[in-house]
């Protein structure tokens, strides 16, 4: 049997163990470990497609539902506990003790992926973005040294919640997951950037990178990323005719050598507020520019950082900082 069969039949065994219970009581998410969980759903989604599979497809609605709009923190980071590496329950995403491993936000990506595959909208897409600029690749410095989960000089030894928050940078990891994970997904990025079908060629989010494809006379299909109001895109430096579905635009013409596409995605400075739901960010505004989400660093801002409402927030680039 080919591997990738054997690996769709693996995941339907798999399946109807664990998954199909979801369908009637989808609060069962909160039982399993998060990685685990969205790699299973990754498969089930997988088989619903092909299929066409109803029950499957509905099954992974739910638990996409429930997990981006009550489980995921802001990042597009999941699992609320370190112990058991686990969800919790709807609405719980504390910080101090949130987990989050870029292990876990592959596998929402790997799901992520498959659901875009499946229903075609765009919010999957954002994400996959989401996801990959910040918790994916913030699992790794720029000089690819590995990050922690996180780092605290004053860590509690004795309180087991914080485990997994050292005093110090870690060398290595007993359970070295995420840094192999991060570098097969890295080297796989076009699978999630790029959805090449019969009918279209799919641009899911954006990143430096060369490519190539054959489109012929195929619509070229372009995400426009829900951060964005107002996106604008010019081929050959004319504004795009197209028609907008699903949050993509689709652009259908005679493409010829030489051809240019010019997107401009302005990245408003936001404010985002958690729902009054999530008790642990009550009297909390969190800072995001497009996908990406702003870390304020406690060395910069000491420990509490007061931010006017009214005052207008700017973004600059020191690039001598990037220099490593």
């Amino acid at each position: 049997m080919p591997l990738f069969f054997a690996t769709v039949t693996l995941a339907a065994i798999i399946g109807a163990v664990i998954v199909n219970p979801l369908s009637h009581r989808i609060d069962m998410v909160k039982l399993y470990f998060h990685t685990n969980l969205v790699l299973v759903v990754f498969g089930l989604a997988h088989i619903a497609r092909m299929t066409r599979d109803e029950e499957k497809r509905q099954t992974c609605l739910r638990i996409w539902n429930n997990t981006v709009q009550r489980r995921m923190y802001i990042t597009g980071g999941i699992g609320s506990q370190g112990i058991g590496e686990a969800f919790t329950s709807d609405d719980d995403l504390p910080n101090d003790t949130a987990y989050g491993e870029s292990c876990a936000s592959i596998g929402l990506m790997m799901f992520a992926r498959r659901m875009l595959e499946m229903e075609g909208y765009a919010h999957y897409a954002d994400v996959m973005e989401l996801a990959f600029y910040n918790t994916v690749l913030g699992g790794m410095a720029l000089d690819g040294n590995v990050n922690p989960l996180e780092t605290h000089p004053k860590s509690i030894p004795h309180n087991h919640i914080y485990d997994y928050i050292k005093p110090f940078r870690q060398r290595w990891f007993g359970c070295a997951c995420c840094p192999p994970n991060i570098a097969r997904t890295l080297v796989a990025i076009g699978h999630y950037l790029f959805t090449p079908r019969q009918d279209a060629l799919f641009i899911n989010f954006y990143v430096g990178n060369e490519a190539q494809f054959t489109i012929n006379d195929r619509p070229l299909v372009l995400c426009m990323p829900e951060w964005c109001e107002a996106p604008q895109v010019l081929v050959n430096g004319e504004t795009a005719q197209g028609e907008r579905l699903k949050g993509y635009l689709h652009i259908t013409r005679q493409w010829q050598q030489g051809g240019v596409i010019t997107l401009h995605l302005p990245m408003a400075i936001r404010r985002v507020y958690a729902n009054p739901l999530v008790c642990h960010n009550a009297g909390k505004v969190a800072i995001q520019r497009g996908p990406l989400v702003y870390c304020l660093e406690e060395a910069e801002t000491a420990q509490s950082c007061i931010i006017s409402r009214s005052r207008a927030i700017v973004s600059f680039m020191r690039w001598q900082e990037l220099a490593f």
